[in-house]
């Protein structure tokens, strides 16, 4: 990262050139230390209609993730006209809706069997838009989460996004990543983590072409920040914890990518929005260079007594912003502070605006509930509802009946360039997601009125047995 390089007499030039270049870490610790939307196969070679991409977002065989630019007012447009459609008698929208896990799972395998499709309800998780909280109740034998649903929505890009926000609706095979990882056989996971790198070889082209530009900003144009693209080349991916074929690590790649691509001026956001781009000051970036990331922001993290329920309550996600240290050499250091004021800014407006935007752009959602499934799938584990249900997953637990490796695996992304120069420096702003996801399933308050929540939320006695979830 070594893109902050003096150019001579660009006093009076106000333009610059800024790169995408991520660095994400999706955490969990340990111990008290205190697309289509997720889809695809449902075994075997069954169809269902699955490809794991979000709209605008491709992987090529070689491995490159390429996101090109979406319509984002197209599809608001249609979702709303699609809304005027529904009848008076349909039910558009649900305060608290329940998922049996272990319910659903055994309807899965049936399907998986007879080589039938999952389809969108099973796929969408019954159009849940949020997991508030997850209950083993002993009564039922049943492993549930609840919270907010919608009637699932799919856009032309193959999206599932609640008809009535926006928002994507949980999939099913990003829970399956989630279970998985904290799979009631499997040690307690570190870390889960995705980092996006320039490559060397990238670092001493790009300064080899701009050392040509030194002096001449009035050269600086199209084909010029093209070029500087181009010597840059691809960036490496580096995924740990969970398969680069899921939709689970394209969705946490895509959400940072984008995030910077909004920073930078480069997406259209359809709300108001100002970006960083429009708010750094020449000088502020000397001898640092800009991180934002985003991690877990809920009011309550909340179990009972016994910890056989858990109440996820907050926004779920933030973006934070940060300064680290440039050396001569191009050597990060982190702890220089919370940012400039721009950094600062933006961040602050990308968190209260987090919600908007995840009504407009369905990834930012999308990562969010991937927060809320990580923390749910980690509470289980720890507290193991599986040997209390009696249940090992079963087919969720098989990647060979239920493949979640939907994707080409990412391995490199293209680099993003605007042009932006301030008084001579160049400026390149790094970003990532992390979740702490252990820390606070491992640590969350006491609420004794989650046990008569969990009497609320159990299933109807007069259940169907193929019925798995109910309002």
């Amino acid at each position: 990262m070594l893109f902050q390089k003096p150019f001579h007499r660009l006093t009076r030039f106000i333009a610059a050139l800024a790169l995408v270049a991520s660095l994400a870490n999706l955490g969990f610790s340990q111990g008290n230390n205190n697309n289509n939307n997720g889809g695809g196969n449902g075994g075997g070679n069954n169809n269902n209609g699955d490809t794991g991409n979000g709209g605008g977002v491709e992987i090529d065989p070689q491995g490159v993730l390429r996101i090109s630019a979406v319509d984002n007012t197209l599809a608001l447009r249609v979702r709303k006209a699609a809304l005027q459609t529904v009848g008076n008698t349909d039910v558009v929208a649900s305060e608290m809706r329940k998922v049996s896990l272990n319910r659903l799972e055994k309807l899965v395998a049936n399907r998986v069997s007879e080589q039938q499709e999952l389809g969108d309800e099973v796929l969408g998780l019954a159009g849940l838009t949020r997991i508030e909280y997850v209950f083993f109740l002993p009564d039922s034998n049943d492993i549930v989460i609840a919270g907010p649903a919608e009637k699932i929505h799919v856009t032309e890009n193959g999206n599932r996004v609640g008809l009535k926000s926006g928002r994507s609706v949980l999939s099913l095979m990003d829970l399956i990543v989630a279970l998985r990882v904290y799979a009631p056989s499997n040690d307690a996971i570190g870390s889960i983590a995705v980092s996006i790198e320039p490559t060397q070889e990238g670092i001493k082209r790009m300064n080899q072409y701009n050392d040509q530009f030194r002096g001449r900003a009035n050269q600086i144009n199209p084909a010029v920040l093209a070029g500087m693209k181009q010597a840059l080349g691809y960036q490496n991916v580096i995924i740990k914890g969970v398969p680069r074929e899921t939709n689970f690590a394209r969705v946490l790649v895509e959400a940072d990518y984008r995030m910077k691509l909004i920073g930078l001026g480069l997406e259209n956001t359809v709300i108001p929005f100002k970006p960083w781009i429009a708010r750094t000051q020449a000088g502020a970036n000397a001898s640092a260079l800009q991180r934002w990331y985003f991690e877990a922001d809920y009011g309550t993290v909340a179990t009972n007594e016994d910890r056989t329920a858990l109440h996820l309550q907050g926004q779920g996600a933030k973006l934070t912003s940060e300064k680290e240290f440039l050396s001569k050499t191009g050597e990060r250091t982190r702890g220089a502070g919370a940012g400039d004021a721009a950094s600062v800014g933006f961040a602050k407006e990308f968190t209260q605006k987090f919600e908007a935007l995840g009504e407009v752009m369905p990834v930012f959602s999308q990562m969010r509930n991937l927060f809320d499934m990580s923390i749910v799938a980690a509470f289980m584990q720890q507290n193991d509802f599986y040997g209390k249900a009696n249940w090992d997953l079963g087919v969720f637990a098989d990647e060979e009946k239920l493949s979640t490796k939907i994707n080409n695996g990412i391995s490199q992304v293209e680099p993003a360039v605007n042009a932006m120069w301030k008084e001579g420096t160049l400026v390149t702003p790094i970003g990532g997601v992390h979740i702490s996801a252990r820390k606070l399933a491992n640590d969350p308050k006491v609420d004794s009125t989650l046990d008569a929540s969990a009497e609320k939320l159990s299933a109807p006695r007069d259940l169907r047995e193929d019925q798995w979830w109910w309002d």
